[in-house]
């Protein structure tokens, strides 16, 4: 008689910090992928992955390590060389995402030039407020550099690091010269635009992406006012309710919430997609009051997904048909959902769990890296990424959830 375990012969790996899983739970993802045929697997990035190999596909959020890495932290500096010289050694697995490609993201100046020569602006005039790094305290320096960048007052101060630790979003708001002293260096000075209090978070899955909308910082004017200094992540929580987000009388009047245009949101992601090529991020965007006009003011790799109740069962989507996408070019066997699997997973672990520590590419990358791969190697297991066909790509990127978190006073529904 056929074993259970030959059923789940093919393994898919993840790797995220425990904090994470109180999000991403292990144990549910592992159900969505037995349905499927695959037994999840967590990375030990202190043994050798050769040895717990081979994968299907490798789901990470390594940034935060990446980050210790870049600062000099030998520990560190091991694991991600470990881990990018096993993909390199594997091009068909399939990584989500490649450190490469992440590593855009973790460098806030890097992700605005990005965006600012994107094609974004010329085309439906979304754009990055002003911006400019600032490497030292000298005043002198930053009052010419913010000059000549054309940053203006008030503007945000954010660390240049995206990711890592609470410092990365330790934030401040400086409203004039004297404010300068407050800065605290290496950081990106951005210019706040007023946007009413609304921030629209769009949470990328590939060739979806999910609209929730969230509380953020409300109108504010240059002055001889006190830098003020906030965490982000608070400000942005679910039904945030405080001073810094509550609107002034005078903005409640004849406020105008206008919704985001789904062509327009459609635009962003599509773009950002060809021009990072990831397939786990989240984009942050406001709408100027004045103008109307879109702006993206942050990006982030694999972020949370708050708000999308589905997740897990879309990250097991997005894996099994990247897994397939390969398998098509390969002329390999396809894989499909069988409910009959996760019962009879339940009768034993059904998740691989090492002692730990503690890619998506797109569709024309996979017949480049696969044909790469076979003038050298006999193709035998392994993948390269991807999600969709041609077809799929040309289609027009739906909205497939929209949700308000504000508080009832910050903000109302437009009818």
């Amino acid at each position: 008689m056929e074993s259970k375990d030959a059923d789940c012969a093919l393994k898919v790996a993840y790797w995220w910090s425990d904090k994470k899983n109180l999000k991403m739970n292990a144990d549910e993802f592992s159900e969505h992928l037995r349905e499927y045929g695959i037994q999840l697997f967590k990375l030990n990035l202190d043994e050798s992955l050769s040895k717990q190999g081979p994968f299907e596909a490798i789901i990470h959020k390594l940034s935060d390590v990446m980050v210790k890495a870049d600062a000099g932290d030998d520990y560190a500096k091991k694991i991600v060389y470990d881990f990018d010289n096993y993909c390199k050694a594997n091009p068909e697995m399939i990584l989500i995402d490649p450190l490469d490609k992440v590593r855009i993201l973790m460098d806030r100046y890097k992700q605005y030039k990005v965006i600012d020569e994107s094609a974004l602006g010329p085309e439906i005039g979304v754009f990055t407020p002003t911006f400019v790094e600032l490497t030292s305290k000298d005043k002198q320096e930053n009052i010419k550099k913010l000059k000549e960048a054309d940053v203006r007052y008030p503007f945000v101060c954010k660390p240049l690091v995206a990711h890592g630790s609470t410092l990365a979003h330790q934030m401040s708001l400086i409203f004039c010269e004297k404010g300068l002293d407050d800065i605290n260096p290496p950081c990106v000075a951005q210019t706040f635009i007023n946007h009413n209090a609304r921030l629209f978070k769009l949470f990328v899955i590939k060739d979806v992406y999910y609209l929730i909308e969230r509380p953020s910082l409300k109108n504010f004017k240059a002055g001889d006012y006190p830098t003020i200094h906030f965490l982000s992540h608070d400000i942005s929580k679910p039904k945030c309710c405080n001073s810094l987000t509550e609107l002034d009388p005078d903005d409640r009047v004849n406020l105008d919430l206008t919704e985001p245009g789904t062509r327009t949101m459609d635009k962003i992601v599509e773009v950002l997609n060809e021009k990072l090529g990831l397939a786990l991020y989240g984009i942050d965007v406001i709408i100027e009051n004045e103008t109307g006009r879109y702006a993206i003011i942050d990006m982030n790799a694999f972020p949370g997904y708050d708000g999308v109740d589905n997740i897990l069962q879309l990250l097991s989507d997005m894996i099994v048909e990247a897994i397939n996408a390969r398998n098509s070019i390969l002329h390999r066997k396809l894989l499909s959902r069988d409910p009959k699997r996760l019962d009879e997973g339940k009768q034993k672990d059904v998740i691989i769990v090492a002692n730990d520590l503690s890619v998506d590419r797109f569709q024309s990358d996979i017949e480049s890296d696969v044909k790469k791969s076979s003038e050298n190697h006999d193709i035998d297991s392994g993948i390269e990424t991807s999600d969709s066909c041609d077809e799929k790509k040309n289609k027009t990127i739906p909205i497939k959830l929209t949700r308000r978190q504000h508080s009832k006073n910050s903000a109302v529904s437009a009818t």
